[in-house]
């Protein structure tokens, strides 16, 4: 089943839209739970994603959690890799061999969402690259 084009345009206006607001110095919003809360928990959202390219799930996340059927703290994502132009990212993991790669038209939106609960930030930081040899 794919994503019909309406999902997709409105994913991208709303990741448009949370990353100009975070840029400017604000936050995600709540909304309201619909998973049960921890103490100072917030839950900005639910939606449907595409795990590891080939399972479909709903996501929830918060302001302390990531739950894709499994549970992810966001302390455990060493790193945001947006994949654009493919409506991905790509979150490494401490204690996963290779990266959680979710998918579907709201990923974008969640990848602000985790940037700016992890970073303070619209967009990850920048990777530093390798200095060639000899420069």
């Amino acid at each position: 089943m794919e994503y019909g084009t309406d999902q997709m345009s409105a994913g991208f206006r709303a990741r448009n839209m949370l990353a100009g607001y975070v840029q400017r110095g604000g936050r995600p919003h709540a909304v309201a739970p619909t998973i049960a809360l921890r103490p100072a928990e917030k839950q900005y959202g639910w939606f449907p994603v595409t795990v590891d390219r080939r399972e479909r799930r709903i996501a929830v996340i918060t302001n302390q959690r990531l739950i894709v059927g499994e549970e992810f703290p966001l302390w455990q994502f060493t790193a945001v890799q947006p994949l654009p132009g493919e409506w991905s990212v790509a979150l490494d993991v401490r204690g996963r061999d290779v990266p959680l790669v979710l998918s579907g038209p709201w990923v974008p939106w969640l990848s602000v969402v985790l940037c700016a609960e992890l970073y303070g930030t619209s967009w990850p930081p920048a990777r530093r690259q390798p200095v060639a040899a000899g420069v």
